[in-house]
């Protein structure tokens, strides 16, 4: 028995629209072929490993490749985010670029320090091999020399000094006008690279002060006359643990130069576990909580999944606006009780009810 096909003189056969393939399935075919070839994302080779002083790792990597060349530059003073799989689940953590803008161009190779500690850093210190590749996105970060040169006082602190070689560098570089390093470390990683630059330079005043457990050097308004009298004139950059950078940032204030102070810190912001929970509104998700820490950090414990990049009040990946409500910041230890501004809500503790635009 044979079958018969009719159909309707009205039929028409659905016209056919081609899609185009999914740029991230396109990243999985290449990563078959080469783990540098990418539409998507930037990748970069591990290319030296090198065990320094202060606990520290230099790593090199390299960006200069085919298919690859999405990232075009920084600015001294700036960090990356990388990005790497340990047991199949993917960790992000910023880091600082040592290496200058110049010296970048003339390579193609970005250079961070890694200080081993932390589930990320462990893995680049210990487990990281030459030839590895990692993802990494875009420099980013505030933490930069004003545009017009002046005169500049660095502080810092053990891993502190990564973003500030590269910036004392291009500051040596692009005038004569004095600079003065401040640097306390048990173990001063990048000495060598410092160094170099006071033989170099003479308007580089470099103090490193190593210090030990049993004799703690603290930084204080002596100091501060002894090693820089000018420093109302100077610009001020800081970078280092909290204590140091309450420190200085309290002195700034005494005498009202905070507006000449410039800070960064890449350290895990601390949570008060007895901290007062405060109502939490997220009025978008239409969902309220109580928050205990950072606002990040409570959010995701009530189930949220707002976006997030380094978790330290570094990127601005998670910033957004507070509709009302006031927040402490983690870092700064600043109110902010203003009504439809942005907050970082990864440094940021509610201190009454808040609205978040989310």
């Amino acid at each position: 028995m044979q079958a018969t096909l009719t159909s309707s003189t009205n039929y028409q056969p659905a016209a056919y629209k081609p899609h185009w393939v999914r740029e991230d399935f396109v990243d999985f075919v290449l990563a078959k072929i080469n783990p540098l070839w990418t539409v998507t994302r930037t990748m970069a080779r591990v290319e030296n490993i090198e065990y320094i002083e202060d606990d520290m790792v230099k790593v090199t990597l390299s960006t200069n490749h085919l298919l690859n060349r999405r990232f075009k530059t920084f600015k001294a003073g700036q960090f990356i985010m990388l990005t790497v799989t340990i047991a199949g689940v993917r960790h992000q953590r910023a880091y600082s670029l040592v290496n200058t803008p110049e010296n970048y161009a003339k390579t193609g190779r970005l250079v961070i320090g890694v200080k081993r500690q932390g589930r990320v850093s462990n893995y680049l210190a210990k487990q990281a091999k030459i030839g590895d590749v990692l993802e990494i996105a875009p420099a980013s970060g505030e933490f930069m020399l004003t545009e017009e040169a002046t005169p500049a006082l660095f502080i810092s602190a053990g891993s502190g000094i990564t973003p500030i070689v590269p910036m004392i560098q291009q500051a040596l570089e692009r005038s004569k006008l004095p600079v003065t390093l401040i640097y306390y470390s048990r173990d001063p990683a990048f000495r060598m690279e410092l160094e170099t630059l006071a033989a170099a330079y003479p308007q580089f005043d470099l103090n490193i002060i190593v210090d030990s457990a049993e004799k703690p050097a603290f930084f204080d308004v002596e100091t501060l006359e002894r090693i820089c009298p000018d420093a109302a004139t100077r610009e001020t950059y800081v970078c280092a643990a909290p204590g140091l950078m309450t420190a200085t940032r309290k002195i700034w204030e005494s005498f009202g130069w905070s507006d000449k102070m410039r800070q960064e810190s890449f350290l895990p912001i601390k949570v008060d576990e007895n901290a007062e929970a405060q109502l939490v509104n997220f009025r978008r998700s239409q969902r309220e909580f109580e928050a205990k820490g950072n606002l990040l950090a409570s959010a995701e414990a009530a189930g949220l999944t707002p976006t997030y990049g380094c978790r330290m009040g570094v990127c601005n990946a998670c910033v957004c606006t507070k509709v009302s409500g006031s927040v402490r910041n983690q870092v700064t230890g600043e109110i902010n009780d203003q009504n439809n501004v942005q907050i970082k809500l990864c440094v940021n503790a509610a201190i009454s009810e808040v609205v978040i635009d989310l």
